[in-house]
């Protein structure tokens, strides 16, 4: 609609221009008419010319309103316009928002005059910047010297531009840098950036995986073959030595079988092909029940094996194959690195809702360097005595990964001199 204002004006100005015209006919009659008039005339005169004032009254109000009408029609038609483009506008404006904050790769635009006009969270995160970058110059948010020299071929017109940079001191990360010019119109330089931290360490953890597979395979296997040929050499000549070459050949391929159904177990259960069937158990029974199937072993050395679990201890929810893998695996480590004449204690209690099992050795303890890793695949803290007594470097990773996938935690407590205590907690039932 037309603007009110703009409609009064118009009829105020036809009702002054009507005024105008009538005081002026007054002062005519006022001044020319009478002499030639009598009274009743000029009366006459004048209500002619009060009725045509009236008239000229409502044909000003008619005017002012058809005028409004004709003028106010493509003003209404531009504003309504203008509206729907505001809105739409602003539409597109919180989409674009909404998508580059809900983005996990970084993005920054840079414009013409070298200054960051946008950096959303995701790059902001990545680089610990803050919420004001925008508006600064890009080499003082950016100062990695690869990133500038992709900047700047961007800005020289260069497309498909593709980097690696590594940033950050207190948060260190690898990102791939994406860079390509916007167009003439607008000027400046789009990059994306994809944060490749995971990756790069999942591609170093594997290649870590396969040299430590190749080292331990390499060992046992060299070990069979030198061991072969000189069986072959020695089954005429000294029957003895050939027994004793087919025992080392023998224990090496048990290391070996040991070692692949240590890799097969713990590929299964970080892929989950593990099935879990978690259930109430009694932790007593279970720890009777491991203590019994190393009890010749640990007789073999001397150690005395005991089994601690008070009255009314409640059972823990976990899965029975589990639970007795998880056990095996630790009291298999505690009698292999405890000296003869040693004791092995596997001890259960409760609390806050959950049972705690440990397995504590009286063997020589654990420096503190070594704790934080000792659940890593390989990881030995004494690798020369690992391999001494058949160990594959991966139990204590399949223990971590058996509680974890029952809901529990794992723990150790070790002092150099006094023995370890490998701990783990799992849900009451």
């Amino acid at each position: 609609m037309m603007n009110p204002g703009i409609r009064t004006r118009i009829f105020v100005s036809v009702l002054l221009f009507s005024c105008a015209s009538v005081i002026a006919a007054d002062v005519f009659i006022e001044n020319s008419m009478v002499p030639f008039l009598d009274t009743e005339g000029v009366a006459a005169l004048r209500r002619a010319l009060l009725i045509w004032t009236i008239a000229a009254v409502c044909a000003a109000a008619a005017a002012s309103w058809l005028i409004a009408r004709w003028v106010s029609r493509p003003f209404h038609s531009l504003g309504s316009s203008l509206a729907e483009t505001h809105d739409r506008l602003r539409e597109e404006r919180d989409l674009l928002q909404g998508v580059l904050n809900g983005m996990r790769e970084g993005v920054l635009l840079v414009g013409s005059d070298d200054r960051v006009r946008v950096a959303n969270p995701a790059l902001r995160d990545m680089l610990l910047l803050s919420a004001d970058v925008a508006g600064k110059p890009v080499h003082e948010v950016i100062k990695d010297v690869t990133f500038l020299v992709v900047f700047e071929r961007a800005k020289a017109g260069e497309v498909n531009l593709m980097s690696e940079i590594d940033v950050g001191d207190l948060k260190p990360r690898h990102l791939l840098v994406n860079a390509a010019p916007l167009p003439d119109a607008c000027g400046g330089v789009l990059a994306v950036f994809v944060d490749m931290t995971a990756m790069r360490r999942l591609e170093t953890v594997r290649r870590d995986f396969v040299a430590n597979v190749s080292h331990e395979l390499r060992t046992p296997v060299a070990s069979i073959r030198s061991a072969a040929e000189t069986l072959r050499d020695a089954v005429g000549r000294d029957p003895e030595a050939a027994l004793e070459f087919a025992a080392m050949i023998e224990r090496n391929a048990e290391r070996v079988t040991r070692l692949i159904d240590d890799l097969l177990d713990l590929s299964r259960i970080e892929s989950r092909e593990f099935a879990l069937n978690l259930e109430a158990i009694e932790p007593g029974p279970a720890i009777d029940h491991v203590l019994k199937i190393y009890k010749s072993r640990a007789e073999e050395r001397g150690i005395a094996l005991r089994a601690e679990v008070p009255d009314g201890t409640p059972p823990a929810k976990a899965d029975r194959r589990a639970l007795e893998q998880v056990l095996c695996n630790l009291v298999e480590n505690a009698i292999k690195y405890s000296p003869e004449g040693a004791s092995v204690t596997v001890r259960a209690d409760s609390a806050g809702g959950m049972i705690r099992i440990s397995v504590q050795d009286t063997g020589p303890g654990i420096e503190a360097r070594h704790i934080p890793r000792l659940f890593e695949r390989f990881y030995r803290a004494d690798a020369g005595r690992s391999r001494e007594v058949g160990g594959t470097g991966l139990g204590l990773s399949i223990v971590k990964h058996l509680v974890e996938a029952m809901n529990g935690r794992v723990e150790v407590e070790s002092v150099p001199g006094r023995g370890s205590a490998f701990s783990f907690s799992l849900p009451a039932a």
